[in-house]
């Protein structure tokens, strides 16, 4: 047997190991607040504050900063509840800065129930407040204080399974197309539990909504594994979504999508002013193979595959752990953004601002509880690649503290990042060390340019024109109080956005206006136009918009079909796995004509060497991407021809105007057909 493929399979075998010692090793000191902020490592310029802690907030899973800059906390204080912390149960809290100098002073219980055990989600969106927490996407309506629930929530989805489990149910937020995104864990859909619900229920892992009918999303599929209808028919082998899933909707959860599966604990994701998705995902077990995705849509991100990642060692020898692992180099998986080494990733937010400068704009911030190494807050910087991205990461705040576990991280109306921080000597695993009464923690810090002054929120959305700077502002609550009034607000409110997009002074304000634009009486109008605007990056969203009002994509597929950029051709392609078959394969031909016949390459990451740097995995992230700019596009163009790839395969070889490339035919029948290659046989024994 080949040396590496040994050390492969031994590495297979040790990741059954307790999941414990890989989700966060016990240890280190346990240290008040002060001395955790004397070991912050941060770069020159910037500074972190306190702003919260113990014992106002113990365990904090998720956060979220609401448009008057208070802070709303989900806790964890009976994370797996083996000895029943608080019999009263967990707390929803609003953390206050009354008297605006920066800290929060006034904390409030929005509501504590014995049902509420380790909710992971939170989203605080107008006067409604989303708590999400398996089996159920729970939605409460502020009463007039804002502080206090009007009563029991409704309740917008059902049947997660993942009770109890921080592979469940996880956070929702407002996307800048006026849509709910949220996501799950791989427990969330299987239908493990650890028990039955207070209410006496197990879970099923089949999804429904507050009626209780089932979900099928806008491709005609159930959106959960269980589940037997498959593109408007029945669901056939190998057929269907799997493990992780993330989501879209309407607000009132109609138009369900599954924007992408095979995750295996994709904690958080987030969607940009393009409604670009980003999502961290956890899975380590040895191979230091946690990750950083774009979600392209209609993916199938990898975690599980034809017979388990040790084979895959076996059917590519030379590829590495971290490739083995999510399936890279098997056709039809989406390639990951970043490898982040070993730990436990863990919230996301997309920085959009001007307090920091250019190098943070559209940045992803990122904080990873750490595992076995340090927890650390980072910024994800992508940049167009392609049909994908490249990525680099800056460490923005690191602590050697062994009990620093940040969990969550957003950005406040004033420009600021804030992240959580869960403070034990473990993450998650199935347990923690601080399990007894009055020994739990949690804190909140605040990042920011040195000598930054907090300052009150200000809100004037009684004028088109405060709704136009609320749109434009850093926080998403805030955006969403904005968008919310302009989408209502008529002929002054379209003249204020045409102007906005005219002179908005980036692409992400300007994408912005465009999605309150397609929502207001000329909106295919507007749509339209942008088609042509100038910028890639307003082109994709034009796409997207396009696609949300139901436009004729068949007619904008042939307007764009010879766009130099291949992003816009990349949701071109993703488009067409909702047009059928007959108008879509002479597109899909002429789009399976501009992939680049090289063949593609899947990532590279040492397979030997543990707990490196970031530096040094952000050195070979880099080189990576140089690598797999073709496969994005590629694996579009798969999305796209779902349900029919031999037809698609048929018709190029019929009349695709490069069927005469024998590289690119290889590639598109690698692509098309599926190829796995088979395992080679084992050496015989000596």
């Amino acid at each position: 047997m080949r040396p590496f493929a040994f050390l492969s399979l031994l590495a297979a075998l040790l990741a059954f190991a307790p999941v414990a010692l890989r989700a966060g090793q016990a240890g280190g000191t346990n240290v008040s607040p002060e001395e955790t902020m004397k070991t912050f490592k941060i770069p020159d310029g910037l500074e972190v504050t306190l702003v919260a802690a113990e014992p106002n907030i113990v365990n904090p899973t998720n956060m979220d900063i609401d448009e008057k800059g208070r802070i709303w906390i989900v806790e964890g204080a009976n994370y797996r509840g083996k000895n029943k912390i608080r019999p009263e149960g967990d707390r929803v809290v609003i953390c206050e800065d009354s008297d605006g100098d920066g800290v929060m002073d006034k904390f409030t219980t929005f509501y504590q129930d014995p049902t509420l055990i380790c909710p992971l989600g939170i989203a605080v969106i107008g006067d409604k407040v989303y708590v999400s927490q398996s089996p159920k996407m729970m939605v409460f309506t502020m009463d007039e204080t804002g502080t206090k629930p009007k009563g029991p929530p409704e309740i917008l989805f059902q049947g997660f399974s993942g009770y109890n489990h921080d592979h469940g149910l996880h956070s929702a937020m407002f996307g800048a197309d006026g849509r709910l995104y949220f996501n799950s864990g791989n427990s969330g859909v299987t239908g493990e539990n650890f028990g039955k619900t207070p209410e006496g229920w197990v879970a099923d892992a089949i999804i429904r909504n507050g009626k209780g009918e089932e979900v099928v999303d806008t491709t005609g599929s159930h959106a959960y594994p269980k589940g037997n209808k498959w593109r408007g028919g029945v669901k056939g082998p190998g057929q269907g979504y799997r493990q992780g899933m993330a989501f879209r909707c309407n607000m009132d959860g109609t138009g369900f999508e599954v924007l992408g599966h095979n995750f295996r604990n994709n904690y958080e994701l987030q969607a940009d002013s393009f409604c670009t998705v980003w999502q961290s995902d956890n899975d380590d077990d040895g191979n230091q193979g946690v990750r950083l995705n774009y979600v392209m849509e209609g993916g199938d991100f990898g975690y599980t595959g034809p017979g388990g990642w040790g084979q895959d060692v076996m059917r590519y020898p030379t590829q590495s752990q971290q490739e083995a692992h999510w399936h890279q180099r098997q056709p039809g998986i989406i390639p990951n953004l970043y490898n982040t080494g070993g730990g436990s990733p863990c919230g996301v937010a997309v920085y959009e601002g001007d307090l920091f400068g250019p190098s943070f704009m559209g940045g992803i911030l990122h904080v990873n509880a750490g595992g076995q190494w340090y927890g650390y807050l980072g910024l994800f910087k992508p940049t167009a690649n392609a049909a994908g991205f490249k990525c680099e990461l800056t460490e923005l705040a690191k602590n050697d503290d062994k009990f620093f576990k940040p969990s969550d991280v957003c950005v406040g109306p004033d420009g600021a990042i804030y992240f959580c921080d869960w403070y034990d000597g473990q993450s998650g695993g199935h347990g923690m060390t601080d399990d007894k009464p009055g020994m739990q923690k949690g804190r909140v810090y605040r990042l920011a340019p040195k000598g930054f002054k907090a300052t009150k929120p200000v809100l004037e959305l009684g004028t088109v024109e405060g709704q136009i700077k609320a749109l434009c502002s850093p926080n998403n609550a805030t955006r969403y109080q904005g968008y919310s009034k302009l989408v209502a607000g008529g002929e002054p409110a379209q003249k204020a956005l045409q102007n906005l997009y005219t002179v908005a002074p980036n692409s992400r304000l300007k994408a912005r206006a465009l999605w309150a634009l397609a929502r207001l009486g000329d909106g295919k109008a507007a749509v339209s136009a942008a088609l042509a605007d100038k910028d890639a990056d307003i082109r994709v969203t034009a796409v997207r918009a396009a696609r949300m009002l139901n436009m004729d994509m068949i007619s904008i597929a042939n307007q764009l079909i010879k766009d130099e950029n291949f992003a816009v051709l990349r949701e071109l392609a993703i488009a067409m796995t909702y047009q059928p078959t007959d108008k879509a394969l002479d597109v899909l031909v002429a789009l399976a004509d501009r992939v680049d016949p090289t063949a593609p390459e899947s990532p590279v990451y040492d397979p030997k060497v543990r707990g490196k740097s970031m530096e040094k995995l952000a050195e070979e992230n880099k080189e990576r991407l140089e690598r797999v700019t073709n496969r994005w596009y590629l694996e579009a163009v798969g999305i796209g021809a779902i349900g029919r790839e031999k037809e698609l395969l048929a018709a190029w070889e019929a009349k695709g105007a490069n069927k005469g490339n024998a590289k690119l035919a290889d590639l598109l029948k690698w692509r098309l057909n599926k190829v796995i290659a088979e395992a080679p046989p084992k050496e015989p024994k000596k």
